[in-house]
């Protein structure tokens, strides 16, 4: 690169790395949000909410670099021209095609590093996270000992529980089973002892009173028991396989979306053919974007009034390009031969931000001919 592309690359690099904090940080924020509630209900520490923050983040900064080069590349090319830098380089007879070089490196800067992260990164990330959140779902013995919640483990299950322990001792349980709704049940007990193994969960009460109620006699039965197990075994077995979601997948998987499917992988043909191609086609964002926005400041009109009507097109056109290249994926979804469309969005941008640049130094070839003497 020649000083004039490092001084337009690095003018890029400054508000792309801003944006990309600012965006990824509210992404961030919001996506973690729900994970707090687990990790606290739970009992797990500060460094568990820090492990999950941190395997979050590939997901987060695959969808903000293209949305953050985007707006970089915006903001820098119209502030070049706002302090009349812009002028002087094409008063120095240097084309739209030329200035945009460097916005063009910057592109595929920022589109190699999403590849990085959407190919390498996302997929083990989304695993360990999805496996992490699902073990500590999994752990009964904790997600049943919340104090003061009403709680629903399993379909027609409810429990309340007043005081507990983490060694599973419970002061004053509340327990209404109405997994038959013909014939419900209700458990209250001053003390609960909940037991786990490999295999079995059981809740052991003591001192308490089941009430059972019979809709054909029309009669609350009541019965003082000193000990009682109820079996929950049920829902260690409900909870014993986690089936990888689509994310998850590598791209060296998808491209055989057959043999993912003979293995055992419950998601259609065509969420697996989207997802492949969603991961190769979302980070052509990183180039397009950019370069469109910068095609369309460049090729524009100088005034001294500034750009604000041509930014304005331009922000709504790249949100345009940004929310077709996510809804592409469900088209795929249900027709997986129309997988080509999942590029559209990506390569016509560039197609469109090439022949702008194209067009605008033939333009400007033309008139600097024309205006030569004969």
């Amino acid at each position: 690169m020649t000083r004039l592309d490092r001084y337009i690359f690095l003018q890029l690099l400054a508000p792309f790395g801003f944006f990309t904090l600012a965006l990824a940080g509210i992404l961030w924020l919001g996506q973690t949000l729900p994970l707090v509630e687990l990790i606290i209900d739970n009992g797990r520490s500060g460094f568990i909410f820090l492990e999950f923050s941190a395997l979050i983040l590939p997901n987060v900064l695959s969808l903000v670099l293209p949305v953050s080069a985007f707006i970089a590349s915006l903001y820098a090319v119209n502030k070049l021209f706002g302090e009349s830098e812009m002028v002087v380089i094409m008063s120095a007879g240097l084309s739209p095609m030329r200035i945009a070089r460097p916005v063009f490196f910057y592109g595929v800067f920022v589109t190699t590093v999403m590849y990085i992260i959407v190919i390498g990164l996302t997929p083990t990330a989304n695993t360990r996270l999805a496996d992490k959140i699902d073990a500590i779902r999994k752990d009964a013995a904790t997600s049943l000992l919340r104090e003061k919640r009403f709680i629903h483990p399993e379909k027609g299950i409810t429990i309340f529980i007043r005081d507990s322990s983490k060694a599973g001792e419970i002061r004053g349980l509340f327990l209404n089973d109405q997994r038959d709704a013909d014939t419900p049940v209700t458990y209250s007990a001053q003390e609960a002892l909940l037991l786990k193994d490999d295999n079995e969960l059981r809740l052991v009460m003591s001192k308490g009173v089941m009430q059972r109620y019979d809709p054909v006699e029309n009669t609350l039965n009541l019965v003082e028991f000193d000990s009682f197990v109820f079996d929950l075994t049920n829902l260690l077995r409900r909870s014993s396989n986690r089936y990888r979601a689509p994310i998850e997948f590598r791209v060296s998987e998808l491209l055989d979306p057959q043999a993912l499917i003979a293995s055992g992988v419950k998601h259609p043909v065509g969420v697996l053919v989207a997802e492949l191609h969603n991961k190769l086609a979302q980070p052509l964002l990183g180039l397009a974007l950019p370069l469109l926005a910068a095609a369309l400041l460049l090729t524009a009109k100088y005034r001294r009034s500034g750009f604000a009507v041509r930014i304005a097109g331009t922000s709504f056109l790249g949100l345009f390009v940004v929310t077709a290249s996510l809804m592409v994926k469900s088209v795929i979804t249900g027709a997986p031969a129309m997988f080509w469309i999942a590029y559209v969005p990506a390569v016509g941008s560039l197609v469109y931000a090439v022949s702008l640049l194209v067009l605008a130094t033939t333009r400007g070839r033309t008139e600097k001919l024309a205006g030569l003497p004969a």
